[in-house]
């Protein structure tokens, strides 16, 4: 399998630009400094530009096999939406940026929002996944957690309520899920704050709050 070495994140990513998870359909409250769905419909409602266009990240790698069309990748915003026109994005609405988020969402990507160190408006939207991307892979081979994006919530559990199905163990990207002895087994810091698991928890055992410190 590709993958992106140390040397390819620290020349390309680390430093340059920072990202954060983007908990589709889950309602998290402003304070808590993460996009959800509403806020990243604010920044797609007034841009001037919404672009999409295929991952390069997966056609890159090529480790990839989620249930997704090609054109379900990268949103780009504004000057980078223009900018990445000539690479074959096309442009779209905003009610098909939404539903091309909510779609990949059901796949099980992770979205991701890029946004430059001295900003504050992400300039890119992935829908990713830890086997592709630069981001998520290095997350979780690397540990590069502090240095490329910020892990704001967290995922708690309640095992009282969990009927330990697996579902949110072939949901999460980052290991932090797995069945041991019949059981679900679950690591925290290991969680970056997605919400995968919480969409499809059969029992509702699943909540996000806010992770200690932020």
């Amino acid at each position: 399998m590709k993958e992106w070495t140390r040397e390819d994140l620290e020349r390309d990513i680390v430093g340059k630009m920072r990202a954060v998870t983007i908990p589709v359909n889950i309602r998290i409250e402003g304070e808590q400094r993460i996009l959800d769905t509403g806020e990243i419909e604010s920044i797609l409602r007034k841009a001037h530009t919404i672009t999409q266009n295929e991952c390069g990240c997966r056609k890159m790698m090529g480790n990839c096999n989620p249930p997704i069309e090609p054109g379900d990748g990268c949103l780009g915003i504004n000057e980078t939406a223009e900018d990445i026109k000539k690479y074959g994005a096309r442009e779209i609405s905003l009610e098909q940026a939404i539903e091309g988020l909510r779609r990949t969402y059901r796949a099980g990507l992770v979205h991701m929002a890029y946004i430059f160190p001295d900003q504050e408006t992400p300039f890119l939207i992935c829908s990713c996944c830890e086997c592709c991307c630069h981001s998520l892979g290095a997350a979780r081979r690397l540990g590069y957690k502090n240095q490329v994006f910020p892990s704001r919530l967290v995922a708690v559990q309640d095992m009282a309520t969990c009927s330990s199905c697996g579902t949110c163990v072939e949901r999460c990207h980052f290991g932090a899920r797995k069945i041991g002895s019949d059981v679900m087994e679950y690591s925290p810091e290991k969680c970056y704050g997605c919400g995968l698991c919480l969409e499809t928890c059969p029992s509702g055992a699943i909540s996000m709050e806010k992770r200690d410190g932020e």
